[in-house]
C-alpha cells in the first residue's frame, strides 16, 4: 500500500514538475518576446523621431527658400517698374516719338545737328498771320514733265508753288496738281483748283490760296505777320 502511495506521488511530482518547466520556458518566452518588442518599439520610435526632425528641417529650409524666392521676386518687380519708367522717361513716344524720328532723318540727309538744335530751340507758340501778303500770277505748266523753274516763290523764297496739268484742254478744276514746298519741310500736293491751304514758316501759320482767274495762268496769294 505505501509502495502504491510513493509511486503515485512520484508521478505527480514528476507531472508537476514538467508543468512547471513548460510554464517555466513559456514565462521565459514571453518575457523575451516582450523585451524584444520594447527593443523594436524603441528602435521604431527613434526612427520616427529622426524623421520628424529631418522633415521639420526640410520644412524650416523650403520656408527660407520661399521667403528667398519671394523677395527676389519682390525686386525683380521693382526693377521692371523702375525699368519701364526710365524708359519712359528716355524713350520718346506719340508726338516726341514724330519729332525725333524726323530729327534723325534730317541728320541722315546731311542736316548739321547744331542747325536742327536751333530750330528746336527758336520755336515757339504758332500765331495765325492773316494780314495781306503778296499775289504773284504765274503760268501753268502742261505736259507729263514738269520744268524745274516752273511756278513761283513767295515769301522771298520760303514757299514755291507750282501748278501742272497734262494738256491744255484739261479741266483744271478737277486735274491741276498744285504743289507746294515750304522751306525745310516735303512737298505737298493737292489736286484742283482753288486751293486754299495753311503753311507753317517757323512759329508763324499764313494762308494760301492757289486759284486761276486767267486760262493758262495761276495766282498764289500768301497772307503775312504784318500790320
Amino acid at each position: 500500500m505505501s509502495r502504491e502511495r510513493r509511486r503515485r506521488r512520484g508521478q505527480f511530482a514528476l507531472r508537476a514538475t514538467k508543468w512547471l518547466v513548460v510554464a517555466g520556458v513559456l514565462t521565459g518566452l514571453g518575457v523575451v518576446a516582450y523585451q524584444s518588442g520594447l527593443e523594436l518599439a524603441g528602435t521604431e520610435v527613434t526612427r520616427l523621431e529622426t524623421r520628424l526632425d529631418e522633415v521639420a528641417t526640410e520644412a524650416r529650409d523650403l520656408h527660407l527658400r520661399n521667403s528667398r524666392l519671394e523677395a527676389d521676386l519682390r525686386q525683380a518687380r521693382e526693377a521692371n517698374v523702375a525699368l519701364q519708367r526710365r524708359y519712359d522717361r528716355d524713350v520718346p513716344s506719340g508726338a516726341s516719338a514724330a519729332v525725333f524720328s524726323l530729327a534723325q532723318q534730317r541728320i541722315a540727309a546731311g542736316i548739321p545737328r547744331e542747325r536742327i538744335e536751333q530750330v528746336l530751340r527758336d520755336a515757339g507758340p504758332v500765331r495765325r498771320c492773316e494780314a495781306r501778303g503778296t499775289s504773284r500770277r504765274f503760268a501753268i505748266a502742261y505736259g507729263a514733265r514738269v520744268p524745274e523753274n516752273a511756278g513761283m516763290e513767295l515769301a522771298e523764297g520760303l514757299v514755291r508753288v507750282v501748278v501742272s496739268t497734262a494738256t491744255q484742254t484739261d479741266d483744271i478744276a478737277r486735274t491741276a496738281q498744285v504743289v507746294v514746298t515750304v522751306a525745310g519741310q516735303d512737298p505737298v500736293t493737292y489736286t484742283g483748283l482753288p486751293q486754299r491751304q495753311v503753311v507753317t514758316l517757323g512759329n508763324a501759320e499764313l494762308a494760301l490760296s492757289v486759284v486761276s482767274e486767267i486760262r493758262g495762268f495761276a495766282t498764289a496769294s500768301l497772307t503775312s505777320c504784318g500790320g
